[in-house]
Parts: structure tokens; C-alpha cells; sequence
């Protein structure tokens, strides 16, 4: 997540590009073999200094290869989970990558390098600005998988009755284990409808967690990377002030029968991608701007590192219980603006038993 504190200066170079999703441009690049592969996965940053760089890191901690951007403004990416893949909005490849296809509406990787969920209208055309149409009804929406490089896209299944496609999220999708966990929010705040999806079917089937949540819905909800779990908090954040703190909690539930698995103390930020562990946060002094990280292995509660953190982006390592974190650990002027600044970090990949490498200084991806 890229944030940026303006004083009314536009920023160039850096953040969304303010379109609405859909109506931007998003192309879909494939990197270097030599950079990235299923075989040898990377995690992408923004160059420290070049603004049309791209810069990839294994996981461990050495530079395996770059990518040159042509942009107008401003631009914004998502990695696919081994970064062999990039959706790039508003931008195009000048080297270390290619243009292999398209990618339309609110998307996300499904697990893999080569396809795409998205949530588009049930014609297949991008999504509208607003989920209520001029008749004032409620306009559904519908999931698609899609294949960029070949061009082939195929509807999943129509979602969106409560509060139309405009409220949609898709919280987990992956292609390899057919499943799905979409969310769907009605007048704002964390998902108040989840379903359980199969891929290949359609069939969808509404998440129902035993014992039930509170009576007014969760505050927050993570979904793991295969989708065979869901996370429920009593609050989407966890804060804690001198001596006194608010203890917030997460049951982790299997996302097909709803059964609860175990409960964890504080907010969890993402699960591991092999299921094993689970990151949490507790923020501090009644803001989300910093707090202490904890890895978590959820089966048995150990807490296997801890620190103490500016707020942090996440990535997950395939196949793995390792993450990265990517403190905002100092901010700098935007060149060309006036007020403008942006977020420097010196990411840490976290091993599944806790110990730690730290990576030079970035700038964190741009948010697609």
C-alpha cells in the first residue's frame, strides 16, 4: 500500500491513478525468466530513486533483475504471488518485461502467474462507478476468471444482490484449490456477506461461522491465500495506550463448514501461504501509524518473532510460512511537487521460525 501526505500538490509518480476501477488501463506483463519464476520467486518494490524503475528481490534478500516502466503521471502494479507477473494500471514495459493481455475490473491473482479473478458487470464490461442503476435497483455483479495471454475470460457466477457489484471484494481466489471467498458490503466497512465459491462450478455457498459472530457482523475479516480459511475479529484493529490496552481477538474458521479452528489474540493482517502461520498486529497509541507485529503459529498460539513496526505492507512467500513486512521507515519530497511527500522502507522477510533478513532501502509498489 503506497501512502501519500499531500498539502493540496498532486503526486507524480506515485499512488492509484485516481480512475475508477476499470476505467483505467491495466495491462498484464510477464517478467524475465531470469527474474522470476514459480521455481524462484521475487517480491517487487519501486526503485529508491529511478522513478520508472521496478526492482525484484528473492527471498534471500539478493537483487534478481529490474523492470522499466513508461508512464504519463502516475502508475500503480500488483505482483502475482511468485512475481513472475505484473498488473500494471496506466503503464507499459520499456524492458525486463512483456505485455502478454489485458486485465478488466476489480482484479486479483488467483494463485498463480497466469490468471486473473475479477468482478465485472454479468455482460463481461468493466464495472460502473455505482452498484444502483438509473432506475434505482440494485445493478448484481459477477466474478470472472480470466486468462490474459490467450484473451479467454469466463463468468463464474453472479454476485452482488445486497448492495450490487460496486460492493463486491474478493477476499481470497485460487484457481489451483477452485475456490473462492468473496465478501460483499452494504453501506461501507468490513464485508457483511461472505460466500464460499467453487471455481470450476459456480456453486456458492454462504459463509456461516459456528458458533456466530457478533449480531452486527465482524469488524474485520482475512481469508487465507488458498481460501480454506476465514479469520473474524471483533474489531479490525487492536490498539493499546501506556498500561491500558483493548484486547481484540480472531477466531479462524475453515471456510467450508464454518467450524471454529482456534482463536488468536490481536488483529491478524494475513495468514502464511502454506497455511502454517498467521501475522498479527497490535497498534499502539490509539492510531494504526505503528505496533507490534507478532508470527504466529495459529495452531498452538507460539509467537515466533516480534517488533516493534511502523505500519506495514505484507507479502507472503510461496509455498511457505515465511512473509515480508514493509515498514513506512521514513518519508521524503516528491520531485516536480510542492508539499508532497512519499514513504521509503527497509523491508524484513520474516522466516517461518522467526529469524530475520533485512533488505536495502525502496519505495514500496504503487497500489494498482
Amino acid at each position: 500500500m503506497v501512502m501519500v501526505a499531500t498539502t493540496g500538490a498532486a503526486v507524480a509518480g506515485c499512488g492509484s491513478t485516481g480512475l475508477p476501477v476499470g476505467a483505467q488501463e491495466q495491462s498484464v506483463a510477464i517478467v524475465a525468466g531470469s527474474t522470476a519464476s514459480a521455481q524462484h520467486p521475487v517480491m517487487w518494490f519501486w526503485d529508491r530513486t529511478d522513478d520508472h524503475v521496478l526492482v525484484a528481490y528473492n527471498w534471500d534478500g539478493e537483487e534478481a533483475g529490474t523492470v522499466r516502466l513508461s508512464y504519463a503521471r502516475s502508475f500503480g502494479a500488483l505482483q502475482s504471488p511468485d512475481g513472475a507477473a505484473l498488473v500494471l494500471g496506466q503503464a507499459r514495459p520499456v524492458s525486463g518485461a512483456r505485455v502478454v493481455g489485458r486485465a478488466s475490473g476489480k482484479v486479483s491473482w488467483a494463485r498463480d502467474s497466469t490468471h486473473l479473478c475479477s468482478f465485472r458487470q454479468p455482460s463481461g464490461a468493466d464495472p460502473v462507478a455505482q452498484g444502483i442503476g438509473t432506475s434505482g435497483t440494485v445493478r448484481p455483479g459477477a466474478l470472472f476468471v480470466e486468462d490474459p495471454a490467450s484473451g479467454s475470460s469466463r463468468r463464474v457466477t453472479l454476485l452482488g444482490r445486497y448492495g450490487g457489484e460496486a460492493g463486491l471484494t474478493i477476499l481470497s481466489c485460487s484457481l489451483p484449490d477452485d475456490r473462492a471467498v468473496v465478501g460483499e458490503t452494504v453501506g461501507g466497512g468490513p464485508p457483511s456477506h461472505l460466500a464460499v465459491v467453487t471455481l470450476s462450478s459456480g456453486a456458492q455457498v454462504p459463509f456461516a461461522p459456528r458458533p456466530p459472530g457478533p449480531v452486527g457482523g465482524p469488524q474485520g475479516i482475512v481469508a487465507s491465500p488458498d481460501a480454506k480459511l476465514v479469520a473474524e475479529g471483533s474489531t479490525g484493529e487492536t490498539w493499546a495506550s501506556g498500561f491500558d490496552s483493548v484486547t481484540n481477538q480472531f477466531t479462524i474458521y475453515d471456510s467450508s463448514t464454518g467450524a471454529a479452528l482456534a482463536t488468536i489474540p490481536n488483529g491478524i493482517v494475513t495468514f502464511s501461504d502454506n497455511d502454517s502461520r498467521v501475522l498479527t498486529v497490535q497498534y499502539l497509541g490509539n492510531s494504526n501509524q505503528e505496533g507490534i507485529y507478532r508470527l504466529v503459529d495459529w495452531r498452538d498460539g507460539a509467537v515466533l518473532w516480534s517488533a516493534k513496526l511502523p505500519h506495514a505492507g505484507v507479502l507472503t512467500r510461496p509455498g511457505s510460512g515465511d512473509v515480508l513486512l514493509e515498514p513506512t521507515t521514513s518519508w521524503g519530497p516528491v520531485p516536480g511537487t510542492q508539499g508532497a511527500r512519499q514513504p521509503f522502507s527497509i523491508p524484513i522477510i520474516v522466516r517461518a521460525d522467526g529469524a530475520t533478513l533485512q533488505l536495502p532501502e525502496v519505495r514500496p509498489l504503487p497500489m494498482l
